[in-house]
């Protein structure tokens, strides 16, 4: 385990940033992976189509940012309850980007402790500005 890997330690500014995008629509990733391309922060993203592999990967990778798709047909776990476990660690930051999830639910992801939501579609220049402050702040 590396330093920046431990537990508890908190990461130089210019560290590279572990992002984890979860959609399970492929086209709603590569506009992310762009986005994200643009941004002035060093990045490493990794993905995951289910709530189940979303879960897995975060505890694995342990990421600063998490895009997260709320609404994931075919997972046997909700998206809301990812966001709860994601939310548990202080140091990772849920953004709920979805086009279909209710008010209610997205109300729900952000009294969980989600920083926002991005409806989809976004403009991925519009998205590379958020990304910038959610990685910096």
């Amino acid at each position: 385990m590396t330093e920046e890997n431990v537990p508890g330690r908190e990461r130089p500014e210019q560290a590279e940033r572990m992002v984890l995008i979860v959609d399970d629509e492929a086209p709603a990733r590569l506009l992310l992976r762009t986005a994200l391309r643009g941004v002035s922060v060093p990045c490493k993203v990794v993905e995951a189509v289910s709530a189940e592999s979303a879960l897995e990967i975060a505890r694995r990778t342990r990421p600063d940012l998490v895009l997260l798709d709320i609404v994931l047909p075919g997972s046997s776990v909700s998206g809301v309850l990812v966001c709860q476990e994601l939310c548990k660690d202080s140091r990772t930051r849920v953004v709920i980007v979805s086009g279909s999830a209710t008010n209610s639910i997205v109300q729900a992801c952000l009294s969980m402790g989600a920083l926002e939501q991005v409806r989809k579609p976004f403009s991925v220049e519009e998205m590379q500005q958020k990304m910038e402050e959610w990685l910096t702040d």
